[in-house]
């Protein structure tokens, strides 16, 4: 037992090799939830659900009430479910800890436990949890399978999204769906709301960038790249139109402001990088990028080789005196957004 991964679940189910405790957690939520339901149904079928499921809030979780849950025998099925939603380790005193870790490692053979986080943050940063969940995962997987539901690479869902669309009848290009897995942030419940919307929009027949850039939804997020590149070449009419259509959308400017700064750090660190004769897949592991984060590294090596490095050294310096101003000196969302948009100009000016 230990960290695994889907595949690896899915071929020890497979092979009926079945966990007594399962803990997932992680950013793409919509994933992992769908990947519980379907372990959930795989091992107790809807029709013994009644006798032998027991759904538990991690939020407010009993002891008492987990021990009832552990103990029970399963009714006319094979084994019983208990799944625990939104435990958060952070917020449950020792003894009941300790409790809770007691009775999860000692699980009959006909018990199978799942935790599963969709509600609740468990991380103390963008990438790790904090130090009491994560003693816990490292529990966890001493008695059974620990999952960690991370956003996939472009690369990675592009192929879902062709597989998903040609189910519905209609075909898409390898770049194409992979633009829209970037446009989506990976995050597959996102990625799903654009799938029923392009298929039923195209019915049948080939979706284009076009109808991509047309009828999704582009996050917040992924707009820092596109914003950050423009402002190093002085691409103003780019730049300023899309500043207008966030603030329509009633964004505020720290908000984009925060997704430009984000954008502008990859830039730095590639442009160092390609300075210095490293490649992106080296600057990415150093700077310790998520696997699914690697694209921001390697589209910035690749764009940023006629931005000298001072460039962006000052823009970041400017921006950053923007921030503090926004922060410091707010006055209302049309006046912050002039602010910002002043800052963006100063930055565009810049001859280096």
């Amino acid at each position: 037992m230990g960290s695994t991964n889907v595949t690896a679940m899915n071929k020890n189910l497979k092979n009926g090799e079945i966990a007594s405790l399962y803990y997932f957690y992680g950013h793409d939520v919509a994933a992992l939830e769908s990947y519980t339901k379907m372990l959930v149904a795989r091992l107790c079928p809807p029709d013994a659900q009644f006798m032998n499921l027991h759904k538990l809030d991690g939020k407010k979780l009993e002891v008492s009430e987990l021990a009832d849950a552990c103990e029970a025998l399963p009714m006319f099925a094979d084994r019983v479910v208990i799944t625990v939603n939104d435990l958060n380790i952070d917020s449950i005193p020792k003894n009941d800890t300790d409790d809770i870790k007691k009775l999860l490692s000692n699980l009959s053979d006909t018990t199978t436990v799942i935790i599963y986080a969709t509600g609740v943050d468990l991380y103390k940063n963008k990438r790790n949890l904090t130090d009491k969940n994560k003693r816990f995962a490292d529990f966890c997987s001493k008695y059974g399978e620990v999952c960690d539901f991370a956003f996939k690479k472009a690369s990675e869902l592009g192929k879902s999204i062709s597989i998903a669309l040609y189910k519905e009848g209609c075909t898409v290009s390898k770049q194409d769906a992979e633009y829209l897995a970037d446009m989506c942030l990976c995050n597959s419940a996102y990625i799903k709301q654009e799938i029923d919307k392009l298929s039923a929009y195209a019915q049948g027949r080939e979706i284009t960038r076009k109808d991509i850039d047309e009828l999704c939804i582009r996050h917040i997020e992924s707009d820092g790249y596109n914003l950050a590149i423009n402002i190093l070449r002085g691409n103003a009419q780019m730049v300023f139109k899309r500043l207008q259509e966030l603030a329509a959308q009633n964004y505020e400017a720290f908000e984009v402001l925060g997704i430009i700064g984000f954008s502008l750090a990859d830039i730095y660190r590639a442009k160092l990088a390609r300075s210095s004769g490293i490649s992106y897949q080296d600057a990415a592991r150093d700077f310790k990028y998520p696997k699914n984060r690697e694209f921001a590294v390697k589209n910035a090596y690749s764009e940023c080789g006629n931005i000298s490095s001072e460039r962006i050294r000052q823009t970041l310096e400017i921006l950053s005196q923007t921030d503090l101003r926004l922060k410091t000196h707010s006055s209302g969302k049309e006046s912050d957004m002039l602010t910002l948009e002043q800052g963006i100009a100063r930055s565009m000016a810049l001859r280096c």
